[in-house]
């Protein structure tokens, strides 16, 4: 696999493509927007797909919430996915971090932290789980193992997933 670091400066300008973090409670995601303006402290960020509503959902966000999209590592439909992995799951819009739990034929269950729940989604909804350090992406490592397959997928609970 590809080398598990990538250094590259955040300047966040108008138009920056970047990823919100959001708090509910003992849990959090990463929404989708890009800059609209900002002064170095606090940006304001038109946030993608937040609601239902045509109308454009603009947050002043500071700074350390913030961090650039991540670069895609390697060819997603290479790469298996194993129980313990750890993720991250598009659910309602965002990027949620969570842990593999069963492997079905296109379909996972993952185990949503600080959610208290086990979903379904597609793999093509799921992508390694990095951080943003120090104007670093650290790719929390796959330890090489063969993915399991269920002969019966195990039911997740309903999913809230709306892609999907």
């Amino acid at each position: 696999m590809a080398a598990a670091n990538m250094k590259m400066k955040m300047q966040l300008r108008k138009g920056s493509e970047v990823e919100v973090q959001r708090w509910d409670g003992d849990s959090y995601s990463w929404l989708s927007g890009d800059v609209v303006s900002g002064n170095g402290r606090t940006h304001l960020v038109r946030i993608h797909g937040a609601t239902t509503s045509q109308a454009a959902v603009l947050e002043r966000v500071a700074r350390k919430f913030i961090r650039p999209t991540p670069v895609p590592v390697g060819l997603r439909a290479l790469y298996s996915w194993s129980t313990g992995d750890e993720v991250e799951a598009f659910v309602d819009h965002a990027w949620c971090p969570a842990v593999v739990t069963a492997v079905g034929y296109g379909k996972v269950v993952v185990y949503l932290h600080g959610k208290m729940k086990k979903i379904r989604v597609r793999t093509c909804e799921l992508r390694l789980r990095r951080q943003w350090d120090g104007n670093q992406w650290t790719l929390l490592d796959k330890k090489p193992r063969e993915a399991i397959i269920s002969r019966e997928f195990p039911a997740a609970a309903d999913s809230h997933n709306v892609a999907g």
